[in-house]
């Protein structure tokens, strides 16, 4: 003896063959052009590792460009949110605080990291050439995007 389909199953197995074959009977839909906007690429860079980003409320987003002159150096921070940070130009010299050894992360063009918030680090540029980054902070909204940190006294500069 069959069961009888409840009617909502089977309204709800006729709806979908309807939008099913109006779906398949509608033209692909098309993108719709660009008109009056240029655009240009500050930097693409490979982030090795996954990224997860988590805001808790409404959040400020800033693009810094920073220039770090020849052997100048970001002293000791932290951010009240994520950064993403891409090195245009240059080699980028990282600094962790709770690394007690103090070991320098490296790099160059076409490279970034994310740092995740209240991490403490600093950026220093140890060569003769300029230092170039693009720093994208997103920040919740009415908090400092850096925050200065004290030496954490693990690296001897």
């Amino acid at each position: 003896m069959s069961r009888p389909v409840p009617r909502i199953a089977a309204c709800a197995a006729a709806v979908a063959m309807v939008v099913t074959f109006g779906a398949l009977m509608m033209p692909a839909a098309q993108a719709t052009p660009n008109v009056g906007v240029t655009g240009k690429v500050l930097s693409k860079v490979l982030v090795d590792g996954r990224m997860h980003l988590n805001t808790h409320g409404p959040s400020d987003l800033q693009l810094t460009v920073l220039t770090v002159a020849p052997h100048g150096q970001i002293g000791w921070h932290s951010h009240n949110g994520n950064a993403l940070v891409s090195v245009v130009e240059g080699i980028a010299t990282r600094y962790m605080a709770m690394d007690r050894r103090c070991r320098p992360e490296h790099f160059g063009p076409g490279q970034g990291w994310v740092e995740v918030p209240h991490h403490v680090h600093t950026v220093h540029n140890e060569t003769d050439q300029p230092l170039i980054l693009n720093v994208v902070l997103i920040t919740p909204t009415g908090q400092a995007p850096g925050v200065d940190e004290p030496d954490p006294g693990n690296c001897r500069f």
